[in-house]
């Protein structure tokens, strides 16, 4: 096994999909991919399995656990049978296992997919070893033909946990963000209760009677862990003690929605909430409460005359790092902030291999125009990616974060006065 960071070293060929849709989709509103009206999903069936013949247990009886079948092919290899919640889908497929057998063994473990195929390259933990390492690029393999994954594990009397990415459920969200508000400066409530009956959170710093505000959210399409690792660095400089964000916090409210699909991201599905739909496809129609429980409680916070939303980002992962910007010809206010933030990020590092996709809006049906089509905001989908390495999305949101305040303070000064 090896450590996650500071560098990962991926021999395995895994066909990744980006965060967009698959490009066989149209672009446009009416494609199945964008649709927002709920439509049924399938709960996958909880608990604990038993093979004898194997002399191994699984299970997916856990927060972001997921395989929709457990069966076995002879008596050497475990077959788990990954389908996601509904389909079509984008390829994000999700899994997420608990492991464990009579005696000290290696067991075959297939992962056979519906409506998808092999995305995440395996991460694994025990309780002796608690920190997720890659499963050794030698110990999995890609069926060429069924396009399954083959993985290799070693297996005995304690339990392995395997899953596609890193877990972070609700559970860690509750306990950053619980953190992050005991703190006198920084709060945390609820705009709104899923419909499975968990709570979404808003967390709050910065001036209370600000004009100017900033929104962040994450953690729309459940696997995207990654994401949250650049959520995480970002909120951590713009709520750290340095002049810089101390000198920000006095200028702007701050408002975070860092888990966006509680329901989904607990239930392990590969993309959707449990209206069965991509929430990133919902920011026109708002078919689905979380959109709305961001679009009202935003659209209350800056109802009263003078406030404005000066900057927002969707953190989510992909196949790389990209981000998926304003077209420049698009008016935002404040004006001339994209361009000097990614001047920003390539000057501060410079061996960074930055890209920037600019999009003019009109897709329409994502965060980022939403909050450009409302509120003239400048803004972008912060895409971070699968396999990069997780010193290296802290350092480049870090940077990010500390470009944002910089410029945005700059812009505030110059409508100011000084």
């Amino acid at each position: 096994m090896r450590t996650l960071a500071p560098t990962v070293a991926l021999s395995l060929a895994v066909t990744a999909s980006a965060c967009s849709p698959p490009d066989s989709a149209s672009p446009f509103p009416d494609d199945a991919y964008t649709i927002s009206a709920t439509r049924p999903i399938t709960d996958v069936e909880r608990g604990t399995f038993v093979f004898d013949a194997l002399g191994v247990t699984v299970s997916n009886d856990f927060a972001g656990g997921r395989f929709s079948e457990a069966t076995t092919d002879g008596d050497s290899v475990l077959v788990l049978h990954l389908r996601p919640e509904n389909a079509p889908i984008n390829n994000s497929a999700w899994y997420a296992f608990r492991l464990w057998a009579n005696e000290p063994d290696t067991l075959t473990v297939r992962l056979t997919y519906t409506d998808g195929r092999h995305r995440y390259v395996p991460k694994v933990r025990t309780a002796a070893a608690p920190e997720w390492t890659l499963l050794d690029s030698e110990a999995v393999r890609l069926d060429e033909e069924t396009r399954d994954a083959l993985l290799r594990l070693p297996v005995g009397p304690d339990t392995i946990q395997v899953a596609g990415q890193e877990m972070r459920t609700s559970s860690f969200f509750e306990e950053w963000t619980a953190t992050l508000a005991a703190r006198d400066d920084v709060t945390r409530r609820s705009i709104g209760t899923t419909p499975r009956g968990r709570d979404m959170s808003m967390v709050e710093s910065g001036n209370p009677d600000a004009r100017r505000h900033v929104l962040f959210i994450s953690r729309q399409h459940p696997p995207e862990v990654t994401g949250t690792f650049a959520l995480v660095a970002y909120m951590a400089e713009m709520l750290g003690d340095s002049p810089l964000a101390a000198d920000f916090r006095d200028r702007f409210r701050i408002h975070v929605v860092p888990l966006m699909n509680p329901d989904g991201v607990d239930l392990g599905h590969w993309r959707h909430n449990t209206g069965g739909v991509d929430l990133n496809r919902d920011w026109v129609a708002f078919h689905q409460p979380e959109t709305r429980f961001v679009r009202d409680e935003m659209g209350r916070i800056l109802a009263e005359e003078g406030r404005e939303l000066w900057f927002f980002a969707d953190f989510h992962s992909t196949n790389r790092d990209v981000f998926y910007t304003l077209d420049r010809a698009l008016e935002t206010r404040p004006a001339g902030v994209l361009d000097p933030w990614i001047e920003h990020i390539r000057t501060a590092l410079p061996d960074y291999a930055l890209e920037e996709d600019p999009s003019d809006g009109g897709y329409g049906v994502v965060s980022r125009d939403w909050a450009w089509r409302e509120h003239q905001a400048p803004g972008m989908v912060y895409e971070v990616g699968d396999n990069t390495p997780r010193e290296l999305i802290a350092e480049v949101a870090r940077t990010a974060a500390r470009g944002t305040m910089q410029i945005l303070l700059e812009r505030a000064a110059a409508e100011d006065g000084g």
